[in-house]
């Protein structure tokens, strides 16, 4: 379990790094649990509507020039699912000013990621 998550947050840190989603999103599966904190994404999904909101969300970013890099500070494995926490900046002109820290939920079923749940207090610009 551990494995499958991690290689699809390899691909999840490289879409934002490069704006291309489509090796994260082929390890999704077609009946998936997206949640997220804040538009254009805000809120939870369950199922093919799940599916559907993280792709809509993975390309709204690629096609805005969105980038961010993350670095994984701590992972732990609970039951089911794997806790990432980030620290994260922004890396192009539009997310110059994003530092926040993330923590991501996921869950795998077989060999593919099933759930990515997203949560962080405030991503206001900082100086540090």
């Amino acid at each position: 379990m551990r494995d499958v998550a991690d290689a699809a947050m390899d691909r999840f840190d490289a879409g934002w790094r490069s704006g291309d989603w489509d090796p994260f999103l082929a390890v999704l599966t077609d009946e998936f649990s997206f949640r997220f904190p804040e538009e254009p994404a805000r809120g939870a999904f369950e199922g093919t509507e799940g599916r559907r909101r993280i792709e809509d969300w993975a390309l709204h970013h690629g096609r805005s020039g969105n980038r961010v890099s993350g670095t994984r500070i701590r992972t732990d494995v609970v039951g089911t699912r794997v806790i990432y926490e980030y620290r994260s900046q922004g890396i192009s002109p539009s997310t110059a000013a994003y530092r926040n820290r993330e923590i991501i939920i996921v869950e795998t079923e077989g060999d593919r990621l099933s759930a990515l749940h997203e949560y962080w207090g405030d991503a206001r610009p900082a100086d540090s």
